[in-house]
């Protein structure tokens, strides 16, 4: 585990997510499969960044993310000899992360969703009609509710389907329909607070500008 950490602080800085330009892709695969220290090396470098975004989502935090990255990067490589559907790796890869990521917060009883289940859908009002896109609302994420946020990464991200969350989550799919649109509201009106206090700074610093100047 200790050579996993370490080669994800070599390579966090990392915007790439891609393999490594001297190993393809399908030489990471079939050298994990066989076991091969090089090739482990080669996916840890690669994918570790993807990986811990993922993780930093769905935990919340940076020290549990580096928690949880580890025991990602442990289960893919435990699992890879499973993996067969050859040119969507990556996607395999999240999926795998997501699920642990899951079990992770599962185990430690950190997201409870039973409070919803029959909780009607919140009033679509014009805050929760507002169009964002996907990398605003990534922005707001870590600032709601651990239930909400779990719920909108898989829904708006990682593209699971109402009955896909609810079977992840033991809720049906009315609830997972509220946790996404409560979720969505919670967002919306963040950004919108933000906004105000962009505009506001803006206005105060509009007014120093000229607050020195006298009439003639």
């Amino acid at each position: 585990m200790a050579r996993f950490s370490q080669e994800y602080h070599k390579n966090k800085s990392r915007t790439n997510y891609q393999p490594t330009r001297t190993v393809t892709e399908e030489q990471i695969i079939k050298g994990c499969k066989r076991i091969d220290r090089k090739a482990q090396r080669a996916f840890v470098d690669g994918y570790s960044a993807f990986i811990f975004s993922i993780c930093y989502r769905y935990m919340g935090n940076h020290e549990m993310a580096k928690d949880a990255l580890q025991e990602c990067l442990v289960q893919v490589i435990s699992n890879i000899g499973r993996y067969e559907d050859i040119g969507r790796f990556k996607s395999w890869v999240g999926s795998v992360c997501v699920r642990k990521c899951l079990d992770i917060l599962r185990k430690e009883k950190r997201h409870r969703h039973g409070d919803v289940d029959s909780a009607p859908e919140p009033f679509e009002n014009s805050v929760a009609n507002l169009n964002l896109e996907l990398e605003d609302v990534k922005v707001f994420l870590e600032n709601i509710p651990e239930k909400y946020r779990i719920a909108l990464n898989m829904f708006l991200v990682e593209g699971y389907s109402h009955k896909e969350i609810g079977e992840h989550l033991d809720i049906n799919e009315s609830s997972s329909r509220s946790l996404i649109s409560r979720g969505r509201k919670m967002i919306k009106e963040a950004f919108l607070k933000q906004k105000r206090m962009e505009e506001n700074k803006l206005l105060k610093r509009d007014r120093g500008d000229y607050g020195h100047l006298s009439i003639i």
